[in-house]
């Protein structure tokens, strides 16, 4: 797991700050060519109107439609998201302030490999590029951003590299009590076909009956599934539903799953969802996996929930330093005063390592 990579954005939104006295714009400083009113300073930067409403450019058509839906005006749908964004700017800043002062000097090799990493991603240069001409980046830039992420990245390290540690204790007591979650025995590779029982129960029963008569006369499970399931997320893919954990399915799907044989179907299965008819293509066996095969990731899981607590309190503690005054308090977002509520993380196996996109440039499309 890449190191404190994904605490920057983990706590983004939880920061605090303080409002100062009512103050001038003057005192701020506004993006070159950027004539919008300053809404709030830290230092002497301001953060403007007009970089708020650049990062909700993309949301513009949602939040519209959104308030024809709901009947609200345009401006009450985007004021919760221009102080979200403002919380994201305030941050961005705060955090570049802090390397200045500190003299972080980003890692070139580490630059380079991130920005690899992406390049392979596309393919090739002329998919790269085009993906950059469409976030308005150029190689240049797109490197000057990736030297920004790391040199954050080692800023928060030094920073917090005491309170990140995680104990063995911690480790061997989390592993004691999530053998069972943490490695692949159990489960299954399964596909479903399921008719919704809506407000008429015996209607989707006689359909799922009907289809049940199919496959017992041979019907091609995955060919019925995508003409006539009725779960979106598996119908186009012949019902399939990948690898699972039975235990995360509602019981009497978990209990009927538990019960088949590789290869066979089952009779029509009742859950509060419908009719299913399920079949298991294979199923993983064997033991939990030893500690020291998931020693890392568990303590990337516990990691991140230090860094739920840790992380916001240090970000408050940097933008009272850095003196953040708010001069239109429309965009001040509530939670930047508010400590953190603790959270119990979920207990989910992360996917493989991987270097993660910025933002900026969008994830090629396969």
């Amino acid at each position: 797991m890449r190191k404190s990579f994904l605490l920057l954005s983990l706590a983004m939104m939880f920061a605090a700050c303080r409002t100062g006295a009512k103050s001038s714009a003057n005192a701020f400083k506004a993006p070159a060519g950027d004539s919008t009113p300053i809404v709030v300073g830290i230092d002497t930067v301001g953060i403007t109107k007009g970089q708020i409403d650049k990062l909700l450019q993309p949301m513009v058509m949602q939040i519209a439609q959104q308030a024809q839906a709901t009947g609200q005006s345009y401006d009450a749908v985007a004021a919760p998201l221009r102080r979200q964004a403002t919380a994201q700017l305030l941050i961005q800043e705060v955090v570049k302030a802090e390397i200045a002062k500190q003299k972080i000097v980003a890692d070139p090799k580490k630059v380079d490999s991130i920005y690899n990493s992406i390049a392979k991603q596309y393919g090739d240069s002329a998919k790269l590029m085009a993906a950059m001409a469409q976030a308005g980046d150029t190689p240049e830039s797109l490197r000057e951003k990736l030297t920004q992420q790391v040199a954050a990245n080692a800023l928060m390290e030094k920073a917090l590299a005491d309170s990140l540690k995680v104990s063995q204790a911690s480790i061997d007591s989390f592993y004691k009590a999530n053998q069972d979650k943490l490695g692949e025995a159990g489960k299954v590779r399964g596909r479903h076909i399921l008719k919704l029982a809506k407000d008429d129960t015996a209607a989707a029963r006689k359909a799922i009956v009907a289809i049940a008569a199919k496959l017992a006369k041979g019907g091609d499970f995955g060919a019925i599934a995508k003409a006539e399931s009725d779960d979106p997320g598996s119908k186009g893919t012949g019902g399939d539903l990948g690898w699972f954990d039975p235990k995360d399915m509602v019981p009497e799907f978990a209990a009927a799953v538990n019960r088949l044989e590789p290869g066979k179907v089952s009779e029509p299965v009742r859950t509060q969802f419908g009719w299913h008819i399920i079949q298991i293509q294979d199923r993983k066996s064997g033991k939990a996996p030893v500690l020291d095969s998931v020693k890392p990731m568990i303590e990337g899981i516990l990691k991140n929930q230090i860094a739920e607590r840790v992380v916001p309190a240090w970000y408050r503690s940097l933008l009272k330093a850095h003196k953040c005054q708010f001069l239109d308090t429309t965009y001040r977002e509530p939670s930047l005063f508010e400590e953190p509520k603790p959270a119990i993380a979920p207990v989910v196996a992360p996917a493989p390592a991987s270097t993660p996109v910025p933002a900026a440039v969008p994830a090629p499309k396969n």
